[in-house]
């Protein structure tokens, strides 16, 4: 019966588009995997010449299999004016389906590295790797009198259960970095899957992978010594699917330490309410959060959201520590 659920749950997720965009994997906390949040913004941060960034989101834990999401990525800031790196991500759907993007991103930064801003443009190029799993999927011939048996033939022939295609996405983004302003505002805009890959595990089908446009905006507004609030929001959109989220962070600095308390509160539209608790040091950030599903899926996963973790740290190959200061993010 779990596993039912489970391949109900799946099957809602991707004809509703409450998953949003089943082919790609999706954060809560969007904004701390910037390399695959818009390949523009690689390499573009101060004060330090590397970043690494960790995400691992599972959901729906109730059902037998959960829906996990793991990501890392690793880029080089080159004297704010290249960024390079390697970002890969693996979504897993309950074990029925199965998505890893593998790739190298960079980023040109077009304004003056001196400026108190930057504007960049990125590409990815990388590699996309989708397989299904046949032997967890349900057929209308496996039922008689309607009633489901799993040991009767499903009349369906996988010639092809899994396969690669090649993947490019570009973006272009803005990030004000003015330290003396008390608003610094940031945007940027991205596309993915530009080639619309064709996606279909079977061989006699074409499935052409739409093209998934991204526009992220907000500012950074510090409003008391040590304090500051970021609104934030993002539009997605893929073939007849979209995704809107928006939503609020904070950061109160800890007096006397390098330390700050990151507090947030984000809605993505008809999907979820999302609450999120950090801790952010002078070169590191860690965060948790949790969605409380308030879509039809509640139905099926006992109203169990999701729980996510992230870990973003900036270091210097000096060993120095240096305090990471402009970052949108």
């Amino acid at each position: 019966m779990k596993n039912l659920k489970t391949q109900l749950a799946v099957a809602l997720a991707i004809c509703a588009g409450t998953t949003n965009f089943a082919q790609d994997a999706h954060l809560s906390q969007y904004e701390t995997a910037p390399n695959t949040l818009n390949p523009a913004l690689t390499g573009m941060y101060e004060n330090a010449d590397f970043r690494m960034t960790s995400n691992v989101r599972s959901q729906w834990n109730s059902l037998s299999s959960s829906f996990l999401t793991t990501g890392f990525a690793y880029d080089v800031s080159l004297q704010r004016r290249f960024g390079v790196g390697l970002s890969m991500v693996n979504y897993n759907m309950a074990g029925i389906m199965n998505t890893f993007q593998l790739g190298a991103d960079g980023a040109y930064n077009v304004s003056d590295p001196k400026a108190k801003h930057t504007l960049s443009v990125g590409v990815h190029l990388g590699l996309l790797y989708k397989k299904m799993n046949d032997q967890q999927l349900l057929w209308d011939a496996q039922y008689n009198d309607g009633y489901f048996n799993s040991d009767l033939p499903s009349g369906e022939f996988m010639q092809r259960g899994s396969r690669w295609m090649p993947d490019v996405s570009a973006g272009i983004a803005y990030r004000s970095t003015n330290s003396r302003k008390s608003v610094n505002p940031f945007g940027n805009f991205a596309m993915f899957h530009v080639t619309t890959p064709d996606e279909s595990v079977l061989r006699t089908t074409k499935s052409d992978l739409p093209i998934r446009f991204s526009v992220n905006a907000g500012a950074r507004v510090e409003v008391a010594t040590g304090i500051f609030v970021i609104p934030v929001g993002l539009y997605m959109r893929q073939g007849n699917d979209q995704q809107i989220n928006a939503g609020m962070m904070s950061e109160i600095g800890i007096a006397g330490t390098p330390y700050s308390a990151v507090v947030g509160c984000s809605y993505r539209v008809r999907d979820a309410v999302i609450a999120q608790v950090g801790l952010k040091h002078s070169n590191a950030a860690f965060r948790f959060s949790y969605d409380i599903n308030v879509s039809p899926l509640r139905n099926y996963t006992r109203k169990n959201g999701a729980f996510e973790f992230s870990i973003l740290y900036y270091g210097s190959h000096s060993g120095r520590t240096r305090r990471v200061t402009s970052s949108a993010f």
